[in-house]
C-alpha cells in the first residue's frame, strides 16, 4: 500500500517554437529497494513533444508499507526481473501519472507547451425541445 512519496526532480526544455505534433510518455522505475517492510520506489517520469519540440522530466520516489517478507520479494522480482506484481504495479503507476501530470502541467507552463494531461474533448448537444443555437 502507498504510504507517501516526494518529487526529487523537476525539468522542462524547449527545442524549437512550434506546435506540437504528439506527446510520447515514458516511465521509468529506476530502483526498488526494501527495508523492514518500507518500500521505497525511484522512478523518472519522461514526456516529449514530438517532433522534438519540447520535453518534461519529473523524478520522484513512493513509498510503500508491506509486510517483510513481501518487500523483499518485490526488491529480488525488481532487480532479476524488471517487474513488480501486476495489483501493485498499476497502483504505481496511476500514482506516478497523477504526480508527475500535476507537476509537469506547471512545467508546461513555464516552456509554453500544452499541459501533458489527456483531457477528454467536450462535446455539448442540445436538451431534447430545444433547438440549436445559430452559429
Amino acid at each position: 500500500m502507498i504510504t507517501g512519496g516526494r518529487v526529487i526532480g523537476v525539468g522542462g526544455k524547449t527545442m524549437k517554437i512550434a506546435r506540437p505534433e504528439g506527446m510520447e510518455v515514458a516511465i521509468n522505475i529506476d530502483s526498488v529497494k526494501a527495508e523492514k517492510g518500507r518500500v521505497t520506489l525511484v522512478y523518472t517520469y519522461n514526456i516529449a513533444y514530438t517532433p522534438n519540440v519540447a520535453s518534461i522530466s519529473v523524478s520522484g520516489e513512493i513509498h510503500l508499507e508491506e509486510k517483510e517478507a513481501d518487500a523483499k520479494r518485490m526488491e529480488e522480482s525488481w532487480s532479476k526481473t524488471k517487474q513488480l506484481p501486476q495489483e501493485t504495479a498499476e497502483e504505481l503507476l496511476t500514482a506516478i501519472t497523477y504526480t508527475a501530470s500535476a507537476v509537469g502541467t506547471l512545467v508546461a507552463f513555464a516552456i509554453n507547451v500544452s499541459a501533458p494531461i489527456n483531457v477528454p474533448r467536450a462535446r455539448l448537444t442540445p436538451l431534447e425541445g430545444q433547438r440549436e443555437a445559430a452559429g
